[in-house]
């Protein structure tokens, strides 16, 4: 049986602490021996705390108060961000997360700074095998290719710099993607615990790109499949909305996790349009699927130039020439890697006319 805690929570408090104490208590033979910890965020851009694209610097702040209680370890932290990995000092501040590492005396990383590991078809950052214990501060978001993005899809942030994009590469498909991510994630499984920031959750065109919603979710568990499931099932979402569940309800079923407590939500995210269902018949699907998309588009005014965009895009989809960044739309893929990781707000997404009369 999966255990999975849940609290209400709708402020950054001390009843954070509270919360990952009770949760820490339960699993405190994973801080036997522990000589090192990681401290894994989402750091995906340089965005404040009060957008919900980020861990919460406060929410870091009462689970490293926490862990202190429970483990003399040395604590690290480290992520890569996005496309925006070479410019990770800016990250830490705008986020508040560089502030609480100095102030709790934490040693911040680049995944990219240590050597990169290739372990069963899987390539991510030799940090990860330096540690004894990961703890994986995940934040709550929509995600327009994966559905959402919880615990197990931030484990995507080990993969150190444009080894990312590799991965897009080879699997353009959401379902396959959140299907090779939780088998990155199996890697680390029996050396990680898992809490989910949903205190401000992010929707809509998320992971980045979307609005910040009160959502109140804490989550915890030992299983960050089983933390996922039980939150996409709490969102009023089907398990498998969240690609990276595909998988996971192979090795757990949804019987075996218990909740503690069993609390009610009454909170759901609005969905990515990518990530809406077409309500067609089959047989009418296979003659409309090309003319039923969604496609990203530059907003030439608020372009900066930075090129995060073309840094992120696996399918080579996107130009810089004579001072315009430009997306072939028919050489995209769909992946939306270019609209997470703008930091200007200068990709939209464009639905086609059938995308917008078909799916919902």
């Amino acid at each position: 049986m999966a255990e999975v805690f849940l609290e209400k929570i709708y402020k950054y408090s001390s009843d954070i602490e509270f919360f990952v104490d009770n949760f820490f208590s339960r699993n405190s033979e994973k801080f036997n021996d522990c000589e090192k910890i990681l401290l894994k965020p989402n750091l995906l851009q340089s965005a404040p705390p009060e957008k919900g694209v980020t861990t919460h610097p406060e929410f870091l702040r009462f689970v490293v108060k926490s862990l202190k209680k429970h483990t003399d370890a040395k604590l690290l932290l480290a992520d890569s961000p996005g496309a925006n990995f070479e410019n990770f000092g800016k990250i830490l501040e705008i986020s508040g997360i560089g502030q609480v590492c100095d102030e709790e005396n934490i040693g911040i990383y680049r995944v990219e700074s240590f050597p990169p590991v290739e372990k069963n078809g899987f390539v991510y950052s030799g940090i990860a095998d330096e540690v004894d214990l990961i703890i994986n501060l995940a934040k709550l978001k929509t995600h327009s290719l994966t559905g959402l993005t919880m615990c197990v899809k931030n484990f995507f942030g080990l993969i150190p710099g444009t080894s990312k994009v590799g991965y897009h590469r080879r699997y353009p498909d959401g379902s396959d993607l959140g299907s090779a991510v939780y088998g990155l994630y199996k890697q680390f499984a029996g050396k990680s615990l898992n809490l989910l920031d949903g205190i401000i959750a992010h929707e809509g065109e998320g992971p980045s790109r979307g609005k910040p919603v009160m959502a109140g979710i804490l989550a915890a568990g030992a299983d960050a499949g089983a933390v996922d499931i039980a939150v996409a099932k709490i969102l009023g979402f089907e398990p498998e909305f969240c690609t990276t569940n595909i998988e996971a309800l192979k090795d757990l079923s949804e019987s075996k996790i218990k909740l503690i407590p069993e609390l009610k939500f009454n909170i759901t995210l609005k969905k990515p349009v990518a990530a809406r269902r077409v309500h067609l018949p089959d047989f009418i699907k296979k003659y409309a699927a090309e003319k039923i998309y969604v496609k990203p588009e530059i907003i030439q005014e608020k372009c900066i130039k930075c090129l995060l965009c073309l840094k992120s895009c696996y399918a080579d989809a996107i130009t810089f020439d004579s001072g315009v960044v430009e997306i072939n739309k028919d050489a995209c893929k769909e992946c939306f890697c270019c609209h997470e990781v703008c930091e200007s707000d200068a990709i939209k997404l464009k639905r086609s006319i059938m995308h917008r009369i078909f799916v919902r």
